[in-house]
């Protein structure tokens, strides 16, 4: 049996309809991979957490971003390319929790997805007003920042309620600016190094960097940065050609993501000594990012590192929105929650979850503002954990329903020990990220009882794929 056939990779796009009132054909592999990579946000998060990682692994912090990489985020994403073939619809840990583990897990898990798209474009739009007010002084001031984090999530609600073609697009441009900026410093650093003392070998020694007791907390910041590469399966149900589309984009956005934030991590490095990037505090100002743009662009350029980082937020607050209406419709359709949270408008967009996600959004930025930009990391941390904890669990079941056992756990080792590490993230989150989880856990719970118990059976992802291998 070979890989891909084992994986279930969908070479020639065999699988080109699913049931969905959504806008189908619409999104190619590139617009899919853009999206979703525009979900990831390369520069706010570069400007954000690099500096955190070259505090926790100095030199060192190509090679935590590498061995994060390789595990456990590609077992996931290969594990999630064999899922999107065996349940192609939008909503991945949703869906997957359906049909291998338990339905009314899998309404707590997609309810979790959605509280972290809703954490996700709340922070971004916080973060982006943070860097508008550092563009424009003038516009300080904690109220300003509240309106214009408001302005930023009412703005890109009506780009998103235009439909998922714009809305793709839009992210695309906005990408194209951050990935510039954030690649290029890099290369530039590479190519005309500042520093001169800075060892290549060293930034992938373990034994240089102090031993693996520094890299390991550096791997975990590393799996954080490289998250969200999974948001591809919400567009499934608007691709082309649905499972093929997604599982190229699935290992497309973890594969690119990979690479830009390994060409920053080493590139930035040859432009400013580590223990500076180290010390460069964020707070609107650019961070490391603008840190190392001082050592290359003018000083009429300078700004655009700031800009790249408002751009990013914006796609990160867009593409957060859409994939939470997805997992929503997605639940809705599935008789999960109320049906009219499936509601669409003429440009065929989820309307009344895009908007209920906007208003909550809204409200969060007005009560927790920058400076408590914690709490957002910690709803981000606990659902991505419950989110690849589903997906790895999900997979490891399906493996013992295809195989005997033996060969089901042998294949299963490596999920296994993802789902240990996931879980020691969870762990080393801390208790308020605790406490939130258990908040979720019991609002789904709840969702499950106020619904009755009941639930829609339309949708028979099995046969879905038995009458594509059919034709």
């Amino acid at each position: 049996m070979g890989f891909l056939n084992f994986i279930g990779y969908d070479k020639n796009g065999s699988i080109n309809e699913l049931p969905t009132t959504l806008h189908k054909g619409q999104l190619g592999t590139k617009d899919v991979t853009l999206s979703a990579l525009g979900f990831n946000a390369p520069a706010w998060v570069a400007a954000s957490s690099m500096s955190i990682l070259y505090t926790i692994s100095g030199h060192a912090a190509p090679l935590a971003i590498l061995i994060a990489y390789f595990f456990p985020m590609l077992v996931i994403a290969i594990g999630m390319v064999y899922l999107t073939r065996e349940a192609p619809s939008a909503a991945g840990a949703f869906t997957f929790s359906a049909k291998f583990i338990h339905p009314n897990i899998a309404t707590i898990l997609g309810w979790s997805y959605v509280i972290n798209c809703l954490a996700v474009a709340a922070m971004t739009a916080v973060i982006g007003a943070q860097y508008i007010q550092s563009l424009i002084p003038a516009l300080n001031g904690i109220i300003v920042a509240k309106i214009l984090g408001t302005v930023m999530l009412i703005v890109f609600l009506f780009v998103g309620l235009r439909g998922i073609s714009i809305t793709a697009k839009v992210a695309g441009i906005f990408l194209i600016f951050e990935i510039a900026v954030v690649v290029g410093l890099g290369i530039l650093g590479i190519l005309n190094p500042h520093v001169k003392d800075v060892s290549f070998t060293s930034l992938y020694s373990p034994s240089a960097a102090g031993g693996w007791s520094v890299i390991g907390p550096g791997v975990l910041y590393g799996m954080w940065m490289l998250a969200n590469f999974d948001s591809t399966i919400n567009f499934i149900e608007e691709a082309k050609h649905p499972v093929r589309t997604v599982q190229r984009s699935l290992l497309l956005v973890l594969s690119s993501a990979f690479v830009i934030y390994s060409v920053a991590a080493i590139g930035w490095q040859y432009a400013v000594p580590v223990e500076k990037l180290a010390a460069v505090a964020e707070g609107g100002n650019g961070g490391a990012i603008a840190a190392v743009a001082n050592e290359y662009l003018p000083s009429t350029f300078s700004w655009f590192a700031i800009f790249v980082v408002i751009t990013s937020s914006a796609a990160g607050l867009q593409i957060s929105m859409t994939s939470g209406a997805r997992t929503a419709y997605r639940m809705s359709q599935e008789g999960h929650i109320p049906a009219i949270f499936s509601s669409i408008n003429k440009h065929k967009v989820p309307w009344l979850v895009s908007l209920i996600i906007i208003l909550l959004a809204i409200g969060l930025v007005w009560f927790k503002p920058y400076s408590q930009l914690a709490f957002y990391y910690d709803v981000i941390t606990i659902t991505l954990v419950f989110n690849y904890l589903a997906i790895a669990l999900s997979f490891i079941f399906a493996m013992f329903k295809r195989y005997e056992k033996g060969k089901a756990l042998l294949i299963s080792i490596l999920p296994i020990l993802s789902m240990f590490v996931l879980s020691y993230i969870g762990y080393t989150a801390g208790s308020t990220a605790w406490y939130i989880g258990v908040g979720i856990i019991i609002t789904g719970i709840l969702i499950i009882y106020g619904r009755g118990g009941r639930r829609s059976t339309n949708y028979s992802y099995s046969s879905i794929q038995e009458e594509a291998e059919v034709k």
